[in-house]
């Protein structure tokens, strides 16, 4: 199985697109949720606050699938099945805001994206997705 995401997707994961995030309720059933990505080399990242539904699913199931649209060609795309291998605090906001600047054009995503009252309530945590299957299209 192909693990490696191929140059020729790389932007898609790199972003600024929107990709969707499919994790594990715990009745077994999918939900997918829109979110933003970035990839550190190693592993796509996905942030989120502790507590959410996405959370408590991966805490609970850490296999994931995200899937990315090219929005200027809806017939290339990325595919990329793995598991959350590691569940990091984003304590100091680089992550979220740098994904902010990356998608908005803010330099803080509290205050700029998200309400500053948010800032201090919620606890940012960082999904470390390692690909286990990667298919692209076209490949």
């Amino acid at each position: 199985m192909n693990t490696v995401i191929p140059a020729t997707h790389l932007d898609l994961i790199e972003g600024p697109y929107y990709a969707v995030l499919t994790t594990i309720a715990p009745d077994g059933q999918p939900e997918n949720t829109v979110v933003w990505c970035s990839w550190d080399g190693e592993h796509v990242l996905v942030n989120t606050a502790e507590g959410r539904r996405k959370s408590a699913n991966v805490h609970k199931n850490p296999k994931v699938a995200l899937t990315v649209i090219d929005p200027q060609n809806p017939f290339r795309w990325i595919d990329v099945r793995g598991e959350v291998e590691a569940i990091v605090d984003d304590a100091d906001y680089a992550n979220i805001n740098a994904h902010a600047l990356l998608y908005e054009g803010k330099e803080e995503y509290y205050g700029g994206v998200a309400p500053a009252e948010r800032k201090d309530k919620e606890r940012r945590i960082i999904f470390k997705i390692r690909p286990h299957r990667i298919v692209a299209f076209p490949s």
